[in-house]
């Protein structure tokens, strides 16, 4: 897995590009079968070729078909590391030849690891079960990260299972428990090796031949392969990719590619296009922006670092349950990474928080399986699913017990709180008015299903905005955003779109040092009781909630004075991507103008991994009320 993050570009669509020449053995008659130019003919030929393509542009969609309904599954990073508990790859000491760093474990250390790897109670039948029973849908294993170790026993490569004292094949035996379960399996493959010396130099032909040997022998002794799993590490992509995609077909022809394998170096445009040839966009450590054109999926740990790790903080199912939500709200899936322990169990802890997962998604996963994302599009408020003529509300209590959605066309007939409780629904001209009652138990959102006169299928996107638009608010600010996040325009503190947890939406302004000054003047003086403020929280990526957040304003157009404060409290350690709204209660005062000052952490507190680096505040949608 690659630590460097990465933002999806959105908009592009995904498929196959292919040209109308048909394979061979393809369903167009040869040249001397249509010699006739008359018009039956050409209206033949012209059908024909109409045909073909329709089934061409039809093709990729339903070959992740499967995939889309599945919404959720699990990432297995494993290998040798597991024995001192640092991060897979990353931790390794050396060159990572085509980029810069290096690990804390010394070379030759980490890379001896595998004569001591003897996992011997690895039971690939008890990894699925533990998968099915958290309502996961497919199952991805690292088969050989970046470290170069194969997981499975290689004919062309002496770095594998071969050589531990375990000697059995991984790869082999959790693809036949899989099938027997009929679990989807698929592969993580690292393209760019770190350890082999003729990767990236000179001889990387002669490394190319052994990485196709590797595929060769990954998909094509275990039987049907559903998903391929590319890494990259932002590194030069000398992999061949025309040739390494045909491969991969051709042993596989059903199977499903992720994004990785032709993304450029970081800070290339193309790393923002979605190859023709790939299925799916792959944020990590991050929920994806809202996109129903483009197939997604979020990869996220379920502890903080990618493999083992001794007592690590791992995340409570109601976090794995709100990020799960995040994803198919947003029309994406999710793959959560679970690390097995040297000996070869998963952790029992994790496996605690999979089986509360699957135990709420036997409750309410009709609002996540087979759903689509929308029509309303997701944020702070919470999201929706739609599957035929069902409307499923996800509805976040963070914003408070009421809530106004956009007009929906579709007139709802009628409406249940899946989750217990009390819950309101009321449908005007105006838009879809929802009150709520208390949260639920589990900690989790409220899910209203909403049956509605017509089919959902192919809904535009309905956006919802942060409840009060723009307003004619004018923004100046006092502290300058960071451009590496554009737009970066002050306006868009009030313009009514929230921002998602996805950094890169173009919703959020970017602080680089914890510290936003913004002065807004309203179109008329107004009384003000609250001052509500958006925040983004994305520890892994040094991005913070606030700790302080100060209001002044302008009564009777005098200088400014301050009106209110509040302490957000100390940034605690919490692996969760998460959106917040912070209010800051004033003593009421009628002003027209007004500036906050909001305090974040400057540099990474020291219980951060990255202690001591500059720290980031990403805010949005700043907004007075009454009330």
């Amino acid at each position: 897995m690659n630590l460097s993050l990465r933002g999806g570009a959105r908009g592009a669509i995904s498929g196959e590009a292919r040209s109308l020449r048909p394979a061979e053995g393809g369903a167009i008659q040869p040249r001397s079968m249509i010699v006739r130019s008359n018009h039956r003919g050409l209206g033949v030929l012209l059908f024909l070729l109409l045909a073909f393509s329709v089934s061409l542009s039809q093709e990729p969609a339903s070959r992740i078909a499967w995939w889309r309904d599945a919404r959720f599954g699990m990432f297995i990073h494993w290998g040798p590391v597991s024995i001192v508990g640092t991060e897979i790859s990353w931790s390794r000491g050396g060159e990572r030849r085509g980029i810069s760093g290096t690990g804390e474990i010394p070379l030759g250390a980490y890379d001896s690891l595998y004569t001591r790897f003897d996992p011997v109670q690895f039971n690939a039948a008890e990894w699925v079960a533990i998968a099915r029973a958290a309502g996961m849908k497919y199952m991805v294993l690292t088969a050989k990260h970046c470290d170069g170790f194969c997981l499975w026993r290689s004919d062309v490569d002496e770095y594998c299972m071969r050589g531990t004292p375990f000697g059995r094949d991984v790869c082999g035996e959790l693809a036949s428990a899989a099938h027997d379960a009929g679990m989807r399996i698929g592969w993580y493959y690292s393209p760019m090796d770190w350890r082999d010396p003729d990767c990236r130099t000179e001889r990387n032909e002669t490394y190319l031949n052994r990485m196709r040997g590797h595929l060769r022998e990954l998909l094509g002794r275990y039987g049907r392969i559903d998903l391929l799993w590319f890494d990259d590490d932002g590194g030069p992509i000398p992999w061949d990719a025309d040739h390494t995609y045909t491969l991969v077909k051709s042993l596989q022809p059903g199977i499903i590619i992720n994004d990785r394998l032709s993304l450029g170096p970081f800070g290339e445009t193309s790393r923002g296009t979605l190859d023709p040839r790939a299925d799916y966009r792959t944020p990590e450590q991050r929920v994806g922006a809202f996109d129903v054109r483009t197939p997604w999926e979020t990869c996220m740990t379920i502890g903080t670092q990618w493999s083992w790790k001794p007592n690590d903080r791992i995340k409570t199912a109601a976090e794995c349950e709100r990020i799960l939500v995040q994803c198919v709200t947003g029309d994406g899936n999710l793959l959560l990474d679970v690390g097995p322990m040297p000996d070869g169990r998963i952790e029992p802890r994790q496996v605690d928080v999979l089986r509360q997962i699957g135990a709420w998604l036997a409750k309410y996963g009709e609002s996540v399986y087979g759903t689509r994302g929308g029509p309303y599009t997701n944020g702070a408020w919470g999201g929706s699913t739609r599957k035929g003529n069902m409307l499923y509300l996800h509805l976040s209590h963070a914003g408070g017990d009421r809530m106004s959605l956009p007009p929906l066309p579709q007139r709802i007939v009628r409406w249940t709180v899946l989750t217990g409780g009390r819950a309101g629904v009321v449908q005007t001209a105006r838009g879809v008015d929802v009150s709520l009652g208390a949260a639920p138990p589990d900690g989790c959102e409220t899910i209203v299903r909403c049956e509605v006169d017509g089919s959902l299928d192919g809904a535009r996107p309905i956006v919802v905005g942060a409840g009060g638009g723009p307003g004619g608010i004018a923004v100046t600010l006092a502290t300058p955003a960071d451009t590496n996040y554009p737009p970066g325009r002050a306006g868009q503190l009030v313009d009514g779109v929230r921002g998602t947890t996805d950094r890169t939406d173009g919703a959020w302004l970017a602080f680089d040092g914890g510290r936003c000054g913004a002065e807004f003047v309203l179109p008329a003086a107004k009384r003000v009781a609250h001052v509500h403020v958006g925040a983004l929280q994305e520890q892994v990526s040094r991005i913070f909630f606030p700790r302080t957040i100060e209001v002044f304003a302008a009564v009777h157009d005098t200088a400014f004075t301050p009106v209110g404060t509040l302490d957000c409290g100390p940034s605690a350690d919490d692996a969760e991507i998460r959106t917040g709204s912070f209010t800051v209660p004033l003593k009421p005062v009628s002003a027209r103008a007004f500036r906050i000052r909001v305090t974040g952490p400057a540099v990474c507190p020291p219980w951060h991994r990255e202690a001591g680096t500059r720290a980031w505040l990403f805010l949005d949608e700043v907004s007075f009320d009454g009330r």
